[in-house]
């Protein structure tokens, strides 16, 4: 281990060599292929806490029409902190992107010296390097709550660690709230804690109960804002935002009649087929490996299970839904990776690597859109701020929030359609907005002309 720490340089090399690739892209605007329209919801609720309303029990979007946009979500920690961040130097929508990047490159310490703690050096370095190069490698840049979730339940678990072997109580309150910010940021991420077990069988009596309690106390705050906090926002500012899953038999006959994308999740969306194959034989090695990783990788198994089972139709749709499993697939991986000889294990380590930075590859630039930056600019000699708009980008926000202004996003169909309008209409809209090009397809409608330019239309109704 000391001559491959030596050539790989330890997995603090790692995570700073990576963090700086990742910083190379870091400026970029939520306008990714995959998942542009979940970074600009949370850049939007940021926005708007620095705009209309600081109160973070109320977070608001964009493209609820006439309405507040006051909805329910997951606790929106991320945003706040982005919306702190605007305080002081003024807002910009990359700060989402270097606030995930830092928690979640501490996660990855976190989950490493964990390991390390738990089984061996050998381990804790192949997990860690396989988790980071998962998914991970560029989740963690994307103003999404995901790893910034799950990397705040591993740090608190780490406090918690140094809890048990120092008796002090600062740590216990330290990662209890590390621990309820992660869950409460996004609630699958919850599994996570299936590594806290061999913590659990290190503590003395005392200490598992203390442990215990503040498990309890985050389920019941978790259910308090999932279950109570967001069903009422809905109900009473009138937007429906967020997604709470589908029925347990719905689900299983869905993901049964689509297997082969759901398989898809695991051998490529999560590691990569090469960390889908240490993974897999990590299982044949977890026989006759410590109580511990039993412990940890069953209950994984049972909580992703649960998980899988009330996601609806979401989980072979956004591939986000795979990241709180990575870990326990690293955790595989690394033990099955322990068992080769030094140059046989850095060949390993160096294909997962490889393949983790390649097959993602297009998520490092803006191949088109990037005029959308500038559409709130392009907007403002016809219209003022509070004009309410109606933008042809289907379902996604992600032109509204460019555009900085508040209304509807619909197809072009609906927009074909007079009645349709004159609902609109008659809820305080004003101008509709057709995109040309990403988000939306040129069509021609009948009312007032304001402006034809390269990328949209502008209608005045």
């Amino acid at each position: 281990m000391e001559k491959l720490e030596k050539l790989f340089g330890g997995i603090r090399f790692w995570i700073a060599v990576t963090f700086l690739h990742r910083l190379a892209s870091i400026l970029q605007p939520p306008l990714e292929v995959a998942h542009n329209w979940r970074q600009t919801t949370v850049t939007m609720v940021a926005r708007n806490f620095l705009e209309i309303d600081p109160n973070i029990f109320y977070p608001r979007v964009d493209m609820a029409g006439e309405l507040s946009g006051i909805t329910g979500m997951e606790f929106p920690l991320l945003n706040y902190l982005i919306y702190l961040v605007s305080l002081i130097f003024g807002y910009e929508h990359w700060y989402g992107r270097l606030i995930n990047l830092i928690v979640s490159s501490v996660g990855i310490w976190c989950f490493y010296d964990l390991l390390k703690h738990y089984f061996n050096k050998k381990v804790a370095f192949s997990s860690a390097m396989v988790l980071l190069f998962s998914l991970f490698y560029y989740y963690s840049r994307k103003i999404m709550p995901d790893t910034f979730s799950v990397s705040l339940i591993f740090a608190g678990i780490w406090v918690w660690k140094n809890f048990v072997l120092t008796s002090n109580f600062w740590k216990y309150f330290i990662g209890s709230l590390f621990i309820v910010l992660g869950v409460l940021s996004k609630l699958p991420s919850v599994m996570i804690l299936a590594f806290l077990w061999p913590l659990m069988l290190e503590a003395n009596w005392n200490k598992r109960i203390f442990m215990s309690c503040a498990i309890g106390v985050t389920g019941v705050i978790a259910a308090l804002w999932y279950f109570y906090w967001v069903p009422y926002l809905q109900r009473e500012y009138g937007y429906e935002h967020f997604f709470m899953g589908n029925t347990i038999a719905w689900t299983f006959q869905f993901l049964l009649n689509n297997w082969q994308e759901t398989l898809h999740m695991f051998y490529v969306k999560a590691a990569g087929f090469s960390g889908f194959v240490v993974a897999f034989i990590g299982l044949f090695f977890l026989i006759r490996s410590a109580l511990s990783a039993k412990l940890i990788v069953g209950f994984s198994f049972i909580l992703f299970a649960i998980l899988m089972l009330k996601s609806g139709d979401k989980f072979t749709d956004h591939e986000y839904y795979i990241i709180p499993f990575i870990p326990v697939m690293a955790l595989l991986a690394g033990i099955s990776l322990s068992a080769l000889k030094p140059k046989l294990l850095l060949m390993a380590l160096l294909i997962i690597s490889v393949e983790g930075v390649a097959r993602k590859w297009e998520d490092q630039f803006i191949k088109s859109g990037k005029q959308l930056t500038h559409l709130d600019e392009m907007l403002d000699p016809y219209m003022t701020n509070s004009d309410l708009i109606v933008i042809n980008s289907d379902e996604l926000p992600t032109p509204m929030y460019f555009a900085h202004r508040k209304g509807w996003v619909l197809p072009n169909q609906t927009l074909q359609q007079p009645q349709e309008i004159e609902q609109l209409k008659s809820k305080g809209c004003k101008f509709i907005l057709v995109l040309k090009k990403r988000f939306g397809s040129d069509v021609t409608l009948p009312y007032g002309l304001k402006a034809d330019t390269e990328l949209f239309k502008l209608y005045e109704l």
